[in-house]
């Protein structure tokens, strides 16, 4: 697909759930959690999607799929439905950026701070303020702010100049349409940025980014990230999903 004045729009990736596995998934597929189920009328499209079951003071998992070496430029588009008893926080989806020689550097990296050559990663969340909260970026990045302890970073702080433009919840009981575009910076320059979208509009920027030191880093890999955090949630739930897309731009319309 090309778009006119915007280069080439590469597709790298689809699920729609369509043909009843998670055999796209090579990291994280839990029968016990994870399900597709047929119900043409409950789908955002066609007639499966994916439901997640969030246990008990528990979460739902996640499910990576990686493309090797990586890019510069990747730009994830899907579809979620909150269950009308939803309560609390999650993660959704991220992309990561592992070192081109080695696919599972940004994993497992809960707490670490990045030195710009081993990993980054950005996520977007739901916040616990509300059934779900507002949504926002999860950035874990070399500049990033350290816990007291000068040694612990968690991507829940931002730099003050990433940009939110409210309304920011989602409905429960309806699909909603969720976008996330990240483009990584030049080595030894900070034009790096990250854009989201809900239902169309833009939501959420943050410009003036470093991600990387060098181009070891890449983006090479996302994730649906069903995690409530360290305490879990009070219940067990559920939260669906559907018809994810990756390509290298986001296409103009």
């Amino acid at each position: 697909m090309t778009v006119p004045g915007q280069g080439k729009v590469d597709t790298v990736f689809v699920e729609d759930f369509e043909s009843g596995r998670l055999a796209a998934w090579p990291d994280g597929v839990d029968p016990t959690r994870q399900r597709v189920v047929t119900d043409p009328g409950s789908a955002q499209s066609g007639s499966r999607y994916l439901a997640v079951t969030y246990v008990a003071s528990g979460d739902g998992g996640w499910l990576t799929r990686f493309f090797m070496p990586g890019y510069d430029s990747l730009y994830v588009s899907y579809y979620v439905r909150f269950p009308p008893a939803w309560r609390g926080a999650t993660k959704l989806i991220a992309l990561y950026g592992s070192r081109a020689d080695d696919q599972w550097s940004a994993l497992g990296k809960a707490g670490i701070c990045p030195n710009g050559t081993d990993f980054f990663a950005t996520w977007l969340i739901v916040e616990a303020t509300g059934d779900p909260g507002p949504m926002r970026f999860y950035t874990y990045y070399p500049a990033m702010a350290r816990e007291p302890d000068a040694v612990t970073c968690w991507g829940r702080y931002g730099d003050g100049t990433e940009t939110y433009v409210p309304p920011l919840t989602l409905d429960r009981g309806v699909w909603h349409h969720v976008e996330l575009w990240v483009k990584l910076n030049t080595p030894g320059q900070g034009n790096g940025s990250q854009t989201f979208w809900l239902d169309g509009v833009r939501r959420g920027s943050w410009s003036g980014l470093t991600f990387r030191s060098s181009t070891i880093l890449r983006l090479n890999a996302v994730q649906l990230t069903f995690n409530r955090g360290a305490s879990g949630g009070p219940a067990t739930q559920e939260l669906d999903v559907d018809n994810l897309v990756v390509t290298t731009r986001r296409p103009m319309n």
